[in-house]
């Protein structure tokens, strides 16, 4: 048995193609004939409707590259839609995106990056991660995400930091400090940060660093290999 016999599709939660996202997954997991959808596609920006007040805001882009803000709940029935569109060519779905989806189901095997990255963080005793997560509107979401998940969070956005500052550097700073007061781990509430940065600032921390997408294409790499009969490394 060989990688030839495990299908997988990536549900993107924005508009394919996205050659700023699943190049890195698909080289990842490292298995030919991946299955790309987006869970947007065919719909015009004016279609697209801005997340409600109670709503998990999420931000992707469309085709041509627009950026667009929307909430987990008009997503989740359009990705389940591509899982449904999907379930006869493959046998592994991965969505692309750290939000909550709680209602997805699917007959092959479905990788939900929160979902996983949850079970890491327990398997390792992390209680007090310090979240990351891409803009301000998402940190009281997420950090009753993270809460309802049974974490007791520190809360930061990307956007907060200083246009002069590089990623890594401001990373490590950030993440110094809140080891100071007891953070246990920093987390990325993403998909799709360069692993280069990762390990950056990885080397300047002496907790975990995590990143959801990571964690997943990881764990889809486990599953190949087990699906494929191989022994998983040391």
């Amino acid at each position: 048995m060989n990688d030839m016999s495990v299908s997988v599709a990536l549900h993107t939660i924005g508009q394919t193609p996205r050659p700023d996202l699943t190049p890195f997954i698909v080289a990842a997991i490292g298995v030919p004939g991946i299955v790309v959808t987006g869970a947007l596609d065919g719909l015009e920006a004016a279609g697209v409707p801005l997340p409600e007040d109670w709503d998990f805001p999420l931000e992707t882009r469309l085709s041509d590259g627009t950026r667009v803000e929307v909430g987990a709940s008009f997503l989740e029935p359009l990705i389940q839609q591509r899982i449904r569109e999907t379930e006869e060519q493959v046998e592994m779905h991965i969505v692309l995106c750290a939000g909550p989806f709680p209602d997805l189901v699917a007959e092959g095997a479905l990788i939900r990056p929160l979902e996983h990255a949850c079970e890491v963080l327990e398997g390792r005793g992390v209680h007090r991660p310090l979240v990351v997560v891409p803009f301000e509107a998402q940190v009281g979401p997420a950090l009753q995400k993270w809460k309802t998940a049974g974490f007791s969070p520190l809360m930061q956005s990307m956007d907060q930091r200083p246009p002069t500052a590089q990623a890594d550097a401001w990373l490590l700073s950030m993440g110094r400090e809140a080891v100071s007061t007891g953070a246990d781990a920093l987390v990325l509430d993403y998909v799709g940060y360069p692993k280069r940065i990762l390990d950056s600032v990885q080397e300047g921390l002496e907790v975990p660093v995590l990143d959801l997408g990571h964690l997943a294409t990881d764990f889809v790499r486990e599953l190949i290999d087990e699906m494929n009969g191989l022994e998983p490394e040391e």
